[in-house]
């Protein structure tokens, strides 16, 4: 059995909230306790199913009245909305282009960001989904004064999302996709035509895979049946320390792949929409995506 922290961290990032996530992964785990790594996989994901069906029955009434006064749905598009060097057939996917490109923060340095953020609204949707991009954040996102700067470069980097962000805390529904297909960091042209077409299909069982450091491919293969581990061997360590290919599984650290990888998207041309930072343990200091570096403290550029 994986462990119960690991379950409910791995919902959290992918959008669940922690109390959903910490219910699904301790009902999983009471109910399953000695299932391989894969079967508890599958059952947590049967879990979050129900628990996330008997929550929205609780708030259908209120749910289905937002919507008929703003005439909005959830936006689901699909990585294309990110795309850089294709044309979209999408209106709204052109329209999003044009506004992060012209988008500008609403601050210009941490104290403006602080009262930003501070006057922010407290009022979500009914049927309110979170943004990719919130997941992306959720560490820093859901921090205190620990992780400001974290948020505040977060933002700074990404404008359109802090105007999204601002919306959506004023109970509108965010104009960018939710359906996790831009947080994908496996290239689907790597894999078999078949598991492709698969995960195309199941997004969400393609970052479950990833979230607990698995390689897709031998996932899938191991939950239908087709392959077993080498004898002797533990299934959950086998499947997150090699990776299929076409002429034999290769080894490979997956945890060190996917912390490295970029996000993707399911479409695979989705690299650089995600401008992150990173924290320095060396110096302490903050790396900004263009190298720049940051104070941890002040968020102001360093010389």
């Amino acid at each position: 059995m994986l462990d119960v922290s690991q379950a409910t961290n791995m919902l959290t990032s992918m959008g669940v909230s922690s109390t959903l996530a910490a219910r699904a992964a301790e009902r999983t785990a009471q109910n399953h306790s000695n299932a391989d790594p894969l079967t508890f996989l599958k059952e947590l994901r049967t879990t979050l199913e129900q628990l996330s069906a008997e929550a929205s029955r609780a708030g259908t009434a209120s749910a289905a009245a937002s919507t008929a006064s703003s005439g909005k749905t959830a936006y689901t598009s699909t990585a294309d909305l990110y795309s850089k060097g294709t044309q979209s057939n999408s209106a709204t996917a052109t329209a999003s282009a044009t506004k992060t490109s012209t988008t500008a923060a609403p601050f210009s340095n941490l104290e403006e960001f602080k009262q930003w953020e501070k006057d922010l609204g407290d009022t979500f949707a009914a049927d309110y989904e979170p943004p990719d991009y919130i997941r992306v954040a959720s560490m820093v996102l859901n921090g205190g004064d620990d992780t400001v700067v974290g948020r505040y470069m977060f933002f700074k980097n990404h404008p359109e999302f802090a105007a999204d962000y601002e919306s959506i805390r004023s109970g509108h529904l965010s104009e960018f996709p939710t359906d996790g297909s831009t947080l994908v960091k496996s290239d689907l042209s790597k894999m078999s035509t078949e598991t492709a077409a698969y995960y195309k299909k199941n997004p969400d069982k393609l970052l479950a895979a990833e979230g607990f450091s698995m390689d897709p491919t031998l996932a899938k293969m191991r939950m239908s049946g087709e392959i077993s581990a080498p004898f002797g061997v533990n299934i959950s360590e086998w499947l997150t320390e090699n990776k299929w290919a076409k002429d034999g599984n290769l080894a490979q650290n997956n945890r060190v792949a996917y912390a490295n990888a970029d996000y993707i998207g399911l479409d695979g041309k989705g690299a650089g929409t995600y401008k992150l930072s990173r924290f320095d343990t060396a110096t302490g200091n903050i790396i900004n995506y263009d190298g720049r570096v940051y104070d941890p403290l002040t968020g102001e550029v360093k010389a």
